[in-house]
């Protein structure tokens, strides 16, 4: 018990306070039970006895059930100075509150449920800022004007808020005349430029919408797909003759309209038409005649005529025939032509022969054109080495439009003549001679190597180059004679 002065008494039986025993002698009095005063309050003077808690359960001293010794000179001094702890009151009876407030560490599944709650949140907060900006208008540029689209935001939707009404298209036939008025495209729309055909399109703020009405349907119809051959468009009629231009087949289709039965043809693809320019070259006060010899080479004459043109310092085209390079020393001859100067082309592979009759590529598919042209420039390569000149002369000097298409890519021109010797029917030296004679500056002369017996085109050129050399001309070949302007 304490009194006001906050000092110990105890009380005896009759309950009466009691003097507290003091000295050593009382401290080294033996604690009995029996030697506790009657009445005597036992709860007061029992030692408080240790409860362990969570927190003191891995130390030793609360593992003995022993207090330690720095507790025990605390309440020690708790009990000199007279504060007794409460009767029946521990230091550790409201472990259950203490154990409720000490951190326990989480476990996985419960960082992870607090993720999800996170991310839930964010995605609620997310949707709520989508659906808050679905729900603004969207500002577009209508036909021009600012125009404001709320609901589902389509065309549909600005065709409501503009009170545009766009006429329908018709429904017409083949040939455009009308079958069925308002029958066609019910309107025409673009989004920033796109064509859009559907109503229900979405719109955005900013984009710039165009809106009218809807165009004409063309009535269904069966369709016939035909091509339009190129032909070559022909221009002058000098004896050179230029390509230019590559030819392209145009289209056309045949429709028949199925409502109306109506049959129209249409060009679908212009054709390209390739120029031929027919030129003849403007040698101004040049006395240039230009010497070309067909259907070579051909057995020794091949070399006579090589011969005379050497005597006179003379140079020519010599159009060669393919197979007859391949025969009778014909590859000799040909290199000769060529160390010496002379130009060498060709005349086709073997003179247009079989369908072609000899004379003529136009009789000929245009596979066997191609090869007769092909084949000649390999049989030219072939002894040279090198690539064979694409001046070209036809068979006959045959250049149609058929053999026009098949080898006008092929080669770079087609040479005819100004001045045919006649030598091919041989009509005797003096009749050759005169019509070497008629030459004129810039003239392009046709003679024969081959063919045949040609001795009388050699005597003709041994009379007929001296006199024409004394008038001041000169003989050059075909690719000098080309790079005079050509008109």
């Amino acid at each position: 018990m304490y009194d006001d002065h906050r000092e110990y008494r105890s009380r005896n039986a009759s309950g009466k306070p009691s003097a507290r025993p003091t000295g050593r002698a009382t401290a080294n009095r033996p604690r009995t039970e029996d030697a506790r005063p009657a009445g005597a309050d036992v709860r007061s003077s029992r030692r408080p006895v240790s409860h362990p808690s969570s927190y003191s359960e891995g130390r030793s001293a609360s593992r003995s059930g022993r207090i330690p010794t720095q507790g025990r000179v605390s309440r020690t001094r708790d009990y000199a100075d007279g504060n007794l702890p409460e009767p029946n009151t521990t230091p550790y009876q409201d472990r259950d509150r203490y154990r409720s407030i000490t951190p326990k560490p989480k476990s996985p599944g419960k960082r992870i449920a607090s993720l999800l709650a996170g991310v839930g949140a964010v995605a609620v907060v997310a949707l709520g800022v989508f659906l808050f900006a679905q729900s603004l208008p969207a500002a577009i540029t209508l036909n021009g004007s600012t125009l404001e689209v709320r609901g589902d935001k389509t065309v549909e939707d600005a065709l409501k808020a503009s009170g545009i009404r766009p006429k329908p298209g018709d429904l017409v036939a083949v040939d455009g005349s009308l079958l069925e008025a308002d029958r066609g495209k019910p309107f025409h729309a673009t989004i920033n430029g796109q064509d859009v055909s559907d109503l229900k399109a979405k719109l955005a703020s900013g984009d710039i919408v165009e809106i009218g009405n809807g165009g004409s349907v063309e009535e269904p119809s069966d369709v016939i797909e035909e091509v339009i051959p190129w032909e070559a468009q022909q221009e002058g009629d000098g004896a050179i003759h230029i390509i230019e231009g590559t030819g392209q087949d145009g289209k056309k289709s045949t429709k028949t309209g199925k409502t109306s039965g109506i049959v129209v043809d249409q060009v679908t693809q212009e054709p390209v038409n390739p120029v031929i320019r027919n030129v003849t070259p403007d040698v101004g006060d040049d006395k240039v005649i230009a010497l070309t010899f067909d259907d070579g080479p051909w057995a020794e004459q091949t070399g006579a005529v090589l011969d005379v043109l050497a005597a006179h310092g003379a140079k020519a085209t010599f159009f060669t025939v393919g197979d007859r390079i391949e025969q009778d020393h014909g590859a000799e001859y040909v290199k000769r032509a060529a160390a010496e100067g002379h130009q060498i082309c060709t005349h086709s592979y073997d003179h247009a022969r079989g369908s072609g009759k000899s004379t003529n590529l136009g009789f000929m598919s245009h596979e066997e054109r191609v090869a007769e042209v092909e084949k000649g420039y390999a049989a030219i390569e072939a002894v040279t080495g090198t690539e064979a000149s694409r001046v070209f002369r036809t068979p006959g000097g045959n250049f149609g439009p058929e053999v026009i298409r098949s080898i006008g890519p092929l080669i770079k021109a087609e040479i005819g003549w100004n001045i045919d010797s006649g030598d091919w029917n041989r009509p005797g030296v003096d009749a050759i001679v005169e019509q070497l004679e008629n030459a004129w500056p810039g003239s392009i002369v046709l003679m024969h190597d081959g063919g045949g017996d040609r001795s009388q085109t050699v005597e003709a050129l041994k009379t007929a180059l001296p006199c024409l050399e004394e008038q001041g001309y000169r003989f050059i070949t075909m690719d000098e004679l080309m790079q005079y302007p050509l008109s």
